[in-house]
């Protein structure tokens, strides 16, 4: 019913719409080139090659960004002039005219082609095919300009830095031509030689030589020197050494040995007394002191000639030591001087060089950019937009139909939206999903479920206790619902009489001091509370059953007491009374609202959980859960009560159905039922 109500709403209100809103469509498209390679006017021109298709997927998508970009749409409306009235509304500004055109504009690449397609749509045709060719247009033209990106800018700089090169080289030119004149060179080259180079090595060699001459010449002197240790003896023996060799001194000598050796003769023969003898000894006493004195002035004279000329040789050998030092230390100085200049000028030359390459290539990016910026580049227009003369579609059928396709879809929607919002809980499965075990069992409205198959549920839980008394040996079984009104009463008093028909004794305990049944009233009976107060046995408690009731006793008289007194000894008491029936059915409080409900549900063999279907909600029932847990019962059971018999689409109808036709219901005419054979 909500999905039909939901369908003719939406419907319904879709038709004037179409009427008032439905307008025709018009189109005009404009067809932009995109090339994969740039076409250069040069031979090459690497900068703009795209390497890879990726790499063009990516332009492409960069060029389908950029086309409704808001500096290009808001030019194109401006250059429009007095057609800016049929794509401006009156009264809009410029900058909301331009967002709600930038949306309005419908750019994608065709697939498996080169070419973007500009597009825009409108209930009017004018103005658009002007929109979208000078949209097109401009982003050509800006497209061009940010390929070749300031390139007036680029070339103005490069012109400067042209100049800036030509006159540094010009002056390093002229410093090298100076450094040139000075040293007298024609070139600067690796290869050329210092000529002040050979010069101070060879003043260095013979520096060396005359230094090694000079410790010569000073230890000959050394040797000779009278202020030395041993000196005056060398010197003595060099005298008499040159003494020895001199022809004079030897001439004299000779001539003094013949006359010695006359003197000897002549004197051989004669007596000591003898006067010739005499004269004879006298005069060769003479000629060896002649001899003596001739020999030490000699001596003399060839000392003080040694002493000098060694002295001159050290003197000598001094100064040529000192005149060669400083003969290197000017070469040295000439030749640093002139290594210092000349790498400088191989420098200035190097500067040069480098200069020059970078004013050839400064003059090549000229050329490249002056040509360049001139040529087609990657974008150019392939078919311009034209004025449309029919709509591409009409409004009125489309947005009817539209509005019906979202009646529709609503009308689905809604019944799902609203059962997933729904927090009750409507069916068995609903509660056992929270619960995390099986329902024992359900039960339909009683109003829906009819005398037969309503008793015919009852017998079918009836059935299950006897398992699990036969079974596990539970007698005492606990019923509590989660909330007020879920059934306990009702589903204990049947479920009490239906075990004592299949020949359980049973009895049913009313203890839910909370709200008294007046069901289990009886006049002059005592009730659970004499006797949980040690007034009575429970035997006499207990009221037999008739056809309205089974065995059982009524809470009795709390005295305005919401709880039951002395409740630890009911359980002792059930235990008693269990020795005479098969079965003790406690009917107690909702578990959420009374501690009575915990305190027994503790003791029990097994409690029951009543959920009543429609009006319990998942939070409620997640709650008596967590209770359970904390309590930790002996055994737990789901029954869940008062299920509408459409919930679950119509579960429990069937079940009805096949339970008073004994045949399951036929599935519906608009399934397909071979899909299942």
């Amino acid at each position: 019913m909500l999905a039909v109500l939901v369908f003719f709403v939406i419907s319904a209100l879709g038709v004037p719409v179409a009427f008032l809103k439905g307008k025709p469509v018009y189109a005009a498209i404009a067809v932009i080139y995109v090339s994969p390679r740039f076409q250069a006017n040069l031979q090459d021109a690497k900068e703009f090659e795209l390497q890879s298709n990726t790499q063009y997927r990516e332009y492409v998508q960069q060029q389908v960004r950029t086309i409704n970009r808001f500096d290009i749409v808001e030019d194109a409306v401006k250059r429009l002039g007095p057609a800016q009235s049929a794509v401006v509304n009156k009264g809009e500004t410029m900058r909301h005219a331009v967002e709600r055109l930038q949306g309005a504009l419908e750019i994608s690449p065709i697939p498996d082609t080169y070419q973007i397609t500009v597009g825009i749509q409108g209930d009017k045709k004018q103005g658009l095919a002007e929109l979208v060719n000078t949209v097109v247009k401009v982003f050509l033209e800006k497209s061009k300009n940010e390929e070749f990106f300031a390139s007036d800018q680029r070339l103005q700089n490069l012109d400067e830095d042209r100049a800036r090169l030509q006159k540094e080289i010009e002056d390093k030119q002229t410093q090298r031509t100076a450094i040139a004149q000075e040293l007298g060179v024609t070139t600067f080259t690796d290869n050329y030689v210092n000529p002040y180079d050979r010069l101070l090595v060879d003043a260095k060699e013979a520096l060396a030589a005359a230094t090694r001459a000079r410790i010569e010449a000073q230890a000959q002197f050394d040797s000779v020197d009278p202020a030395k240790a041993g000196g005056p003896r060398a010197l003595e023996a060099f005298a008499q050494d040159l003494a020895s060799k001199d022809p004079a001194l030897t001439s004299i000598q000779s001539n003094l040995n013949q006359r010695r050796a006359t003197l000897l003769q002549a004197a051989s023969g004669l007596q000591p007394e003898h006067p010739g003898r005499k004269a004879a000894e006298r005069e060769i006493a003479e000629t060896e002191k002649e001899r003596d004195r001739i020999y030490q002035g000699l001596l003399k004279q060839f000392s003080a000639m040694i002493l000098k000329q060694r002295q001159s040789d050290a003197y000598r050998a001094g100064q040529v030591v000192q005149r060669l030092a400083d003969e290197v230390e000017a070469q040295g100085s000439q030749a640093s001087f002139f290594t210092t200049k000349y790498q400088e000028g191989r420098t200035l030359g190097l500067d040069i060089d480098r200069a020059r390459k970078r004013q050839d290539s400064i003059e090549e990016r000229v050329s490249f950019l002056s040509l360049e910026r001139r040529a087609p580049g990657f974008v150019r227009l392939f078919s311009e937009a034209r004025i449309p003369d029919e709509p591409i579609k009409g409004g009125k059928t489309k947005l009817l139909a539209l509005a019906m396709f979202a009646g529709l879809l609503l009308g689905l929607i809604a019944p799902t939206v609203v059962d997933i919002l729904d927090p009750r809980l409507h069916l068995p499965g609903d509660a056992e999903a929270v619960m995390g075990i099986a329902a024992t069992g359900w039960f339909l409205k009683k109003e829906q479920a009819g005398p037969d198959f309503a008793i015919e549920q009852v017998h079918r839980l009836a059935s299950r206790i006897v398992q699990d008394i036969q079974n596990n040996g539970s007698r005492i079984f606990a019923f509590t619902s989660v909330k007020s009104g879920g059934g306990t009463t009702t589903l204990v008093t049947e479920l009490a009489r239906a075990l004592t028909k299949v020949g359980v004794a049973t009895l049913a305990v009313e203890a839910n001091a909370y709200r008294s049944d007046a069901r289990y009233r009886s006049p002059g009976a005592r009730g659970l509370t004499v006797v949980l107060r040690g007034g009575d046995h429970l035997d006499s408690a207990i009221i037999p059953g008739d056809d309205d009731l089974p065995d059982h006793i009524p809470v009795g008289d709390l005295e305005s007491d919401s709880v039951l007194p002395d409740i630890l000894n009911l359980i002792s008491l059930l235990k008693d009374a269990a020795a005479m029936y098969g079965a003790i059915l406690i009917d107690l409080p909702p578990l959420l609202v009374s501690s009575d409900a915990e305190l027994i549900a503790r003791a029990a063999d097994v409690t029951v959980l009543v959920v009543e279907a429609g009006k319990t909600t998942r939070p409620e029932l997640q709650a008596a859960a967590k209770t359970l847990e904390r309590v930790q019962p002996k055994a737990v059971s789901l029954v869940v009560n008062k299920v509408d018999i459409k919930a679950g689409g119509g579960f429990g109808l069937r079940a009805k159905t096949e339970f008073e036709t004994g045949e399951a219901p036929p599935a519906p005419k608009w399934a397909a039922p071979w899909l299942w054979r």
